[in-house]
């Protein structure tokens, strides 16, 4: 009638969430989210770790938050992991529900991610000598069928117009004035398509001219002319090609400038980490001129497929005193003279040896979409697609530490442990390691010998320069 077990005993000693466990000590949550709570009045909260573990093993098996604590009652690892014992309560969904939100709107989430990171650095696994970036489509939780037309604005005559109509001044006056708000500004058109109708035949969508009623920070979008414009979100990934550990991520709103934005952001905030890459691989969106210009003034080698030849430097007849027009001489300058580095760059051998490993950064998109539920939003509005792309690469990035440190058991460190901060310079120095990490990236496919040995001969040259 009563069998004597423990949590110990059902789960296994080489199951990965042992493993994980082992590799991180995620105890810091507590110190960082303190400030958000009241010590002294309301109800008291769950176990910050607790919530943090439970959010690590939503995105680590692609599990809702729903379905996760319905897991976590009858799932042995999922207890140990969240050091429950049989008869401790699952938090309710919406308890983690309104901690996410909370989290999310303070940073909690990308605090967690650069921990990780500094984990990854720390034990030796993440150089930061070259990165790449690109970004992905991820549908929205809106249907098509949702768009709805924006009201346009109306003239400020009209509206006073429509003021007077109501108090009765511009008819005989013995009208009773209209008391509640002024009416609600739209079109003239008699019948429209409210939102959820199926039926929009003849009717031409456009972000400037309609918004999701289910997600209005969704937007129409598509790469080309075969796919089709949906709801979408766009994703971007900044990643160590040397590693495969994802060292930034973030979400936006659709557009053309999205992806070369987001970039530059990202590695502004992989500078503040203590990292400081050399060289940015990327495809042929990030070959605008201006973007190219922001990029070497951070110190960042540009490594993109742009296309034709040298251009010829801009002249004019003569000379200008206007200061706009002085203005845009010296940026038409400085992108040609950007454009022109990155062909010289292009048609070098570090590029021809380095542009094919741009292609793990579209494997770890592969890997997020398929197997941690990044090919579609899990919640509603800009803010939570941030929170599920970072928290996305966060499960990613453990999966390499521990696979790192399985392998190389000397380097187990106690990474997490303190408080947040700046990497430490004594354990880890990226601009000593930069010359002797190249070459191996060099060398990680079969190439010609004798584009090894320059590339090694550039890569010693390289360190003396930084």
């Amino acid at each position: 009638m009563f069998q004597m077990v423990t949590l110990e005993e059902l789960v296994p000693k080489d199951h990965f969430l042992r493993q994980l466990d082992a590799a991180v000590d995620f105890s810091f949550i507590r110190e960082r989210v303190r400030s958000l709570y009241c010590e002294d009045n309301g109800r008291p909260s769950i176990d910050p770790e607790l919530a943090l573990r439970m959010f690590i093993l939503s995105y680590l098996y692609n599990i809702s938050e729903n379905r996760l604590c319905e897991e976590i009652s009858m799932h042995a690892g999922y207890r140990w992991f969240c050091r429950l014992d049989f008869h401790d309560p699952v938090p309710d969904r919406t308890t983690l529900v309104k901690i996410r939100q909370r989290w999310g709107r303070d940073g909690v989430f990308a605090d967690v991610m650069r921990q990780v990171v500094r984990a990854c650095v720390e034990a030796g696994l993440v150089s930061g000598d070259v990165l790449a970036v690109d970004g992905t489509l991820v549908k929205a939780r809106a249907a098509t069928k949702s768009l709805e037309e924006i009201p346009p604005p109306i003239p400020f005559e009209e509206y006073l117009d429509r003021i007077k109509e109501q108090d009765g001044q511009s008819g005989d006056g013995g009208d009773t004035p209209k008391d509640g708000p002024p009416p609600a500004c739209g079109s003239t058109t008699p019948e429209r398509r409210k939102a959820g109708d199926p039926n929009f035949r003849n009717e031409k969508f456009s972000n400037a001219t309609h918004r999701s009623k289910t997600d209005p920070d969704a937007r129409l979008y598509t790469k080309g002319a075969h796919q089709e414009a949906q709801l979408r979100y766009m994703v971007h990934n900044l990643m160590d090609v040397g590693s495969c550990v994802i060292v930034e991520a973030g979400a936006t709103r659709c557009s053309t400038a999205a992806e070369r934005e987001a970039a530059l952001e990202m590695l502004l905030s992989v500078k503040r980490m203590g990292l400081n890459p050399g060289y940015l691989l990327g495809d042929g969106n990030y070959t605008a001129g201006q973007f190219l210009c922001d990029l070497m003034e951070l110190g960042v080698e540009p490594l993109v497929p742009i296309r034709g030849e040298g251009e010829p430097m801009p002249t004019w007849k003569r000379r200008t005193f206007n200061l706009d027009q002085m203005r845009k001489r010296k940026e038409a300058v400085e992108t040609t003279r950007a454009r022109n580095h990155a062909r010289r760059l292009r048609a070098s051998s570090t590029y021809t040896r380095l542009r094919l490993l741009r292609t793990r950064l579209e494997h770890g998109f592969a890997e997020a979409k398929e197997y941690h539920g990044l090919h579609r939003a899990r919640s509603y509005g800009l803010l939570a697609m941030d929170i599920q792309a970072k928290l996305t690469a966060t499960v990613q990035n453990l999966k390499r530490l521990v696979r790192w440190k399985r392998r190389r058991p000397g380097t187990r460190v106690e990474a997490m442990s303190g408080q947040t901060g700046a990497i430490r310079e004594s354990r880890v120095d990226v601009t000593a390691r930069r010359g002797s990490h190249l070459p191996y990236l060099l060398r990680s496919s079969v190439v010609d010998p004798r584009i090894v040995s320059a590339s090694v001969t550039w890569a010693a040259g390289l360190s003396q320069r930084f």
